[in-house]
């Protein structure tokens, strides 16, 4: 289940083994991979945060953690909030 906040779009540079070991361990933030090149991902990541700021910086520390948890080599490039998308679909459906 996501969270109710923005979402976070997170560039890393890592290979594809230290990007899914770092998303495994954050389930509750729903991650989805989107690979950009053989060095770079982005990661997507739900947060309760309503505030852009407040929301990256959380995305950014978990991913962080995580990672040197983990021992892996992985460096985060940028990070950026954004809504929510919301189905229109399912709106339609309830009318």
């Amino acid at each position: 289940m996501a969270m109710a906040g923005l979402k976070v779009g997170i560039e890393v540079r890592a290979s594809t083994g230290a990007v899914a070991a770092t998303m495994a361990t954050l389930p509750w933030m729903s991650p989805e991979r989107i690979a950009l090149d053989d060095e770079r991902s982005l990661l997507l990541l739900a947060t309760s945060f309503g505030e852009a700021d407040e929301a990256c910086a959380y995305a950014e520390r978990r991913v962080r953690k995580s990672a040197d948890g983990l021992g892996l080599d992985l460096a985060v490039l940028s990070s950026e909030a954004f809504p929510l998308v919301i189905d229109l679909r399912e709106q339609i459906a309830l009318d």
